[in-house]
């Protein structure tokens, strides 16, 4: 069994001072000596994790007890307690000593007594520091010293619970896009960043007497506060605005989610839920900040959570049937290939429609996967084809945002054309105007490597955004397609075909 006693470093360099200090201390202290303050560092240095307190010597050869003090401040045990000895007298030595970093102090001669209960209450100072600074570590965030989302649950829960009849927003706050700011600013910079959005945290909620707030993950910050709207848009507005010139070289913006709290005995993890689920809502739309929690949303999140859960069992059993669409050329009023869509026919609830699970797989990043099995169940439909002797026209597929942001797609379409033996002018690749959007390098880049490669180029959608006029000058592509929207029948104005017509011509010049 070890030994429960505390132990003492004595650093004094007469040896008869140390021995006097060993025999008062021995009954209720293990001991260690130094004979000067450099000695003392470097047993500290080695072992500084079992000393308990240091009685320091003062007027010391090699290095002092001032000396010692002032190394002693820039290591990581420097929380251990000091009491310096000494035989000088007088207050402004007293305050020398206390403002080096000692926090008592025992005179020349020594008498147990007194050393034996300065001793006792600096060990128990130091402990309840410690304690206090392990609890602190253990309820607040790190980085910015914010509640951390334990904690800030607790406090939340205790707060609602004292002030039931007050009216709570609690209110989830992400910064969007971090993750992309992070790669450009780098780790230093963007701590930096995270820590001034805590102190945003701080002064918007300042004013407000009954609140809470915390850091719940790297870039998401939560606050809950007895408030009205009001006030809620006046914070809303000063944090976009301080974000917005924190660097004007990129966009900062911020998504809120608000639930407005009607039940203070609800758990406040449900409560943080519920705006986790508006403030993904909030995400989906240019230029809007905050979105305000409806209990559709929750509904709706548990039908997209049912579309998850079954999606890969779907994938592995082959759910997802391939339709063909014909295309048909205007001319000579014949088919000209088609296209192919996938429907999902579930084992028990039937025939899925593409609205309800493709923007679920958009969204999740597994759509990349779906787009793979779709390629390939239409190359070896080609294959098929072709062994019975048909000669089919070219069948499009659709590459998704998620496609072009993989690093292998054009290896992957490229590896099934070869393995079922088609050329590659049997599949024409579909890809929407939007994905030009999010990255026109990337896509240009894509596309040349495609075409080079001998696929057709599909823009899909064509007329839906923007940046359509753009696109006809810095991309080539084979084909386009026009959005319905664009083709939209507005009685005899003729402006729309007029529109048509010129598209058609700026397209193929």
């Amino acid at each position: 069994m070890g030994n429960s006693k505390e132990r003492v470093l004595i650093v004094e360099d007469e040896h008869i001072n140390r021995k006097i200090l060993s025999n008062i201390l021995a009954s209720d202290y293990d001991v260690a000596e130094a004979e000067n303050g450099m000695k003392a560092l470097e047993f500290l240095d080695s072992d500084h994790s079992s000393i308990n307190a240091i009685l320091l010597d003062i007027i010391m050869p090699v290095m002092d007890g001032f000396q010692f003090l002032t190394a002693l401040k820039d290591k990581s045990y420097c929380d251990i307690p000091v009491i310096v000895m000494t035989g000088e007298t007088g207050s402004a030595y007293e305050e020398r000593a206390l403002n080096a970093g000692a926090c008592d102090f025992v005179a020349k001669p020594y008498r147990p007594s007194i050393i034996l209960s300065r001793l006792k209450n600096a060990i128990a100072r130091s402990q309840v520091k410690y304690m206090q600074q392990i609890r602190h570590l253990a309820e607040h965030d790190p980085l910015t010293d914010l509640y951390n989302r334990a904690h800030f649950f607790d406090s939340t829960s205790k707060m609602l619970s004292e002030h039931r009849t007050s009216s709570f927003l609690m209110v989830r706050f992400d910064i969007d896009r971090f993750q992309v700011l992070n790669s450009i600013w780098g780790e230093k910079a963007s701590n930096k960043f995270l820590i001034f959005v805590a102190q945003l945290l701080r002064e918007v909620t300042k004013d407000i007497e009954i609140c809470t707030y915390g850091r719940m993950e790297t870039a998401s910050f939560c606050f809950c506060i007895s408030c009205d709207k009001k006030k809620l848009k006046e914070i809303v507005d000063f944090l976009i605005e301080k974000m917005a010139n924190y660097d004007m070289n990129y966009l900062i913006e911020p998504s809120l989610g608000v639930y407005e709290v009607t039940d203070c005995a609800m758990p406040v993890e449900t409560m943080y839920l519920c705006a986790s689920i508006a403030v993904n809502r909030v995400r989906e739309k240019y230029k809007d900040y905050v979105c305000f929690y409806q209990p559709s949303m929750r509904e709706n999140l548990i039908k997209e959570q049912y579309i998850v859960d079954e999606m890969e069992t779907a994938l592995d059993q082959e759910q997802f049937e391939i339709y063909l669409q014909p295309k048909y050329n205007l001319q000579t009023n014949e088919p000209y290939g088609a296209e192919a869509l996938v429907r999902w026919m579930h084992p028990v609830k039937g025939a899925i429609m593409p609205g309800v699970f493709i923007p679920i797989f958009e969204k999740n990043g597994f759509i990349g996967k779906l787009d793979v099995y779709v390629w390939e169940h239409v190359c070896r439909l080609l294959r098929q084809w072709l062994d019975k002797g048909i000669n089919p026209a070219p069948v499009s597929v659709n590459m998704s945002r998620a496609d072009l942001y993989n690093p292998t797609p054009i290896d992957t379409i490229n590896a099934l054309i070869k393995k079922y033996n088609i050329s590659p002018d049997l599949l024409n690749l579909e890809l929407t105007e939007s994905t030009y959007m999010d990255n026109p390098q990337l896509m240009s880049d894509k596309i040349q490597k495609l075409r080079s490669l001998g696929f057709s180029i599909m823009l899909d959608d064509f007329g839906s955004a923007y940046s359509s006029l753009n696109m006809l000058k810095d991309i080539h592509v084979d084909y386009i397609k026009i959005d319905m929207k664009f083709l939209k029948d507005k009685g005899d104005d003729t402006r729309s075909e007029r529109v048509l017509a010129s598209v058609v011509r700026m397209a193929f010049l």
